[in-house]
């Protein structure tokens, strides 16, 4: 079972989605970002590594334009021996890698013109992958698309040009239920009509379903649309943000609520996609707990994750991150140490910590800032009511500064 995340990690600066605008394109400018975005790529798959992280989507966006008509630069041939080296680390780790198109890639759309640049696109997705040389468990992900009224015409359009794309298409090419018009029971039956993998969406599925039947039974009909050439079944898990319109997802994710949801389904050996806001976080997160099920915290582990934690309990006051350091030094369980993080987490600040915790980050960089820094800093953090602009200036100091500590913890992540 791998569990991973999508596109851009918190715990490092390196990103793939830098983009060019129709009006600024040349050839120049296109290799100039692309190569950005490539060398990028490499990095994050290497900091995933590190953290045993073995499944990542990567953005659509890392080639800039890629699908658009004002793009006939050869880019693969430029970048063929650099994207062939990440493919090769990508096999060597045993690593799986996927793209999702986004939400104007609609191939069941009534008009043709939105088909044919459906299809463009879908086609790129397939051409950057087949570049990486790895294999069709590396898949593509994509919803239906629109209901127009009319779903059962819409899902059969859906079947009618799938039968227009690439072999390399149809190889990857994976579906997935949507929130609001297509539901598992539709997406299956379009699997079955076209003979590809579908990924289930337990978020999606919350908020869009009919009947009760539960995720075990869900999987066991999903399982079966997953062949040998696909690789393990995929899923995607997301939990919801009580804070936001439904189907939102949450900030982290519950660590109680996602070992409720493993049990459920760890008989079917799925790979995990997590969607969350705190990305690569929460994979590291949920990797460490699923690997230490039952156990006391002793050793590295979780005392490097207590030091990228203790920043942001201790913003939210002072008794919490006592607590927490309690708790590892007594050595709890790894569910224990997630729970009472979980909790704290989606607590608020508190005035009174949050400018402590400031003042204690601001000792990391004190003694390079100038006179000008330190007076701007003592300004912002006069101003309580924005407490984001305190941290974005701190983050700005720590990363001129390299005060490397604080640059590889989650305080600014949250």
């Amino acid at each position: 079972m791998k569990i991973g995340y999508a596109c851009i990690p918190l715990t490092i600066n390196e990103r793939t989605n830098r983009r060019l605008t129709v009006k600024k394109f040349s050839e120049k400018m296109l290799l100039e970002v692309l190569e950005q975005n490539i060398l990028d790529l490499r990095k994050i798959l290497e900091n995933n590594k590190k953290y045993n992280i073995n499944l990542f989507r990567i953005s659509s966006d890392i080639v800039p334009l890629g699908s658009h008509s004002i793009n006939k630069i050869k880019w693969y041939k430029y970048f063929k021996n650099e994207l062939n080296e990440i493919g090769k680390f990508i096999k060597e780790c045993g690593m799986r890698v996927s793209m999702h198109p986004g939400q104007y890639t609609v191939l069941n759309a009534e008009k043709e013109e939105i088909v044919v640049k459906a299809i463009i696109d879908l086609e790129y997705h397939a051409r950057f992958l087949d570049c990486l040389g790895v294999d069709s468990s590396n898949k593509i992900i994509l919803h239906i698309g629109g209901g127009y009224g009319d779903k059962s015409a819409s899902m059969n359009r859906f079947i009618i040009n799938f039968k227009r794309l690439s072999q390399s298409v149809k190889d990857r090419l994976v579906i997935e239920n949507d929130d609001k018009i297509f539901n598992i029971d539709d997406v299956l039956f379009v699997s079955n009509e076209i003979n590809i993998p579908v990924i289930f969406d337990n978020l999606h599925h919350e908020c869009n379903h009919v009947g009760n039947e539960s995720i075990k039974d869900i999987l066991v009909k999903v399982s079966k649309t997953w062949y040998k050439k696909d690789g393990h079944i995929k899923v995607h898990y997301s939990q919801q943000n009580l804070q936001r319109q439904t189907g939102a997802h949450s900030d982290t994710i519950i660590v109680k609520k996602f070992l409720k949801y493993y049990d459920e389904v760890k008989e079917f050996n799925p790979d995990i996609m997590l969607e969350v806001k705190d990305k690569d976080i929460s994979a590291i997160k949920c990797n460490i707990i699923v690997d230490n099920i039952g156990k006391l915290t002793n050793g590295t582990i979780i005392e490097k994750q207590w030091s990228k934690y203790k920043y942001v309990l201790m913003e939210r006051n002072y008794r919490y991150y006592k607590v927490c350091s309690k708790l590892v030094k007594d050595k709890c369980s790894y569910e224990e140490f997630y729970d009472y993080v979980d909790e704290i987490i989606n607590l608020d600040k508190d005035n009174g910590s949050f400018i402590n915790t400031s003042e204690h980050v601001w000792g990391y960089v004190k003694n390079e800032a100038t006179d000008r820094e330190k007076n701007h800093f003592n300004k912002l953090i006069l101003d309580i009511d924005h407490k984001q602009n305190v941290k974005l200036y701190l983050k700005k100091l720590c990363d001129r500064y390299n005060a490397e500590y604080m640059l590889n913890s989650y305080y600014f992540c949250y």
